[in-house]
């Protein structure tokens, strides 16, 4: 999952220096609200789909066809409402929807379906431990994407529109590689769901559900805000500048991938608080290797224009931190099948990072945005650690102070992953 998260990142960052050099600024926070508008909707009406799937085939509760089919009805019957819904905002007076023109939010509806059901399939894939094809398809998913953004954006000159077509370009082929693979070796079969498992997901994933939109939101929360009061000029800068910092969620995507079908529907706290001093070291250090050369970076990365974002990545860094750690904590509640200790969360952060900005930005301007998103990061990940250790009767060194074990063990994965890559 590492390398292949690795891999995906250096994609993504070569997406990010091609939208940055050919739709500027403004062009770059046309394509993010159209993007965040249309992949919100998606999460907002299909509750379950993703994650309510995911846990009972992972525990063994339902099978892939019936998790598979689950998911599939839920994200196309939500998709549609969401659809159905947003048509009469896009013609609204609202200013978040002055912020592209009316045919890219249009274009922008034809993610909902298909990014639910592309993460929903990507979630099975974890949940059966089948990291390899994961891998394979993953990376496929942000070639393909990459490809689509050079011949839509860079030879058509579609602007956002092209970008916009890219992105479902790519969910579209992630969603036809899931669907041949799962059919091939996991036994998949064309069947309706039973009512009964619809409701299981269903429930399951209402108790999750506002933590799942958070999760979402919380790293693009202000460029919704933004939408509302900012110019797109100032909404492409921090859309830049927090897409290069979600990279640092690398690593506790990866181990929270690798950990979550270990431990659903079992507790296992000295792999969760492992896998949390990992991720925390894991994250710290290379972010302040980043950090230190940023100004170069981001001159290489995504043109002199963007060179105004580079206080927004110092501000939010801390915040990015306690995202990668609060990582961990909602993979072990979901496991623990305690999805509401994640909404309560999330929701709290949220709050934080809503009345932080809309109390900055008179003041700082876009920077608002970074030190609210950093706010709510920490509120979230504060509260999700509170209410580990008391659930878990845990002490801090136990958790926090690091152990001559960890460095062993990173070692011995370290070569396995090899023996396992090189065939030896």
């Amino acid at each position: 999952m590492f390398a292949t998260l690795g891999g995906m990142a250096a994609l993504t960052l070569l997406i990010q220096g091609l939208l940055a050099y050919m739709l500027l600024p403004e062009g770059r926070g046309a394509y993010a609200v159209c993007l965040v508008f249309g992949t919100l909707l998606g999460l907002v009406f299909t509750p379950g789909a993703q994650q309510g799937a995911q846990y009972f085939v992972a525990a063994r509760q339902m099978s892939v066809s019936q998790g598979v089919s689950s998911a599939l009805i839920i994200g196309i019957v939500g998709g549609a409402l969401a659809a159905a819904l947003a048509v009469p905002l896009i013609y609204s007076e609202i200013a978040f929807f002055q912020k592209a023109e009316t045919h890219t939010f249009l274009l922008a509806l034809t993610l909902i379906p298909l990014t639910t059901i592309s993460v929903a399939l990507d979630h099975q894939l974890v949940a059966l431990r089948r990291f390899r094809g994961l891998a394979v398809f993953s990376i496929l998913r942000v070639a393909a994407n990459v490809g689509a953004i050079l011949v839509l954006v860079w030879e058509l000159g579609l602007g956002a529109d092209g970008a916009i077509v890219a992105f479902v370009a790519g969910h579209g082929v992630m969603i036809a590689a899931c669907l041949l693979y799962l059919r091939r070796h996991c036994g998949l079969g064309a069947e309706m769901p039973r009512r009964s498992n619809i409701s299981r997901v269903l429930g399951y994933g209402l108790k999750y559900h506002a933590a799942r939109i958070g999760v979402f939101v919380e790293p693009h929360f202000g460029v919704v805000v933004l939408g509302l009061i900012a110019s797109q000029g100032e909404i492409g800068l921090f859309a830049a500048a927090s897409a290069l910092m979600l990279g640092f969620m690398l690593i506790s995507n990866a181990v929270g991938n690798a950990l979550f079908p270990r431990i659903a529907g079992a507790e296992r706290i000295e792999t969760v608080a492992l896998c949390l001093r990992l991720v925390c070291a894991g994250t710290a250090i290379p972010m302040l290797v980043v950090l230190a050369l940023s100004a170069p970076l981001v001159r290489l990365l995504l043109s002199e224009a963007f060179l105004p974002a580079l206080p927004l990545l110092w501000i939010i860094a801390p915040g990015m931190l306690a995202y990668a750690v609060s990582g961990i904590f909602l993979t072990h509640f979901r496991g623990a099948n305690r999805p509401h200790i994640c909404s309560w969360a999330v929701f709290l952060g949220l709050c934080a990072n809503l009345g932080a900005l809309l109390l900055l930005y008179s003041n700082l301007g876009v920077a608002a945005a970074g030190w609210g998103m950093t706010v709510g990061m920490l509120c979230s990940c504060l509260l999700l650690a509170v209410v580990f250790h008391r659930t878990t009767r845990t002490g801090l060194r136990a958790v926090w102070l690091p152990r001559r074990d960890d460095a062993g063990f990173l070692w011995a994965a370290g070569r396995s992953a090899l023996a396992q890559a090189t065939g030896r």
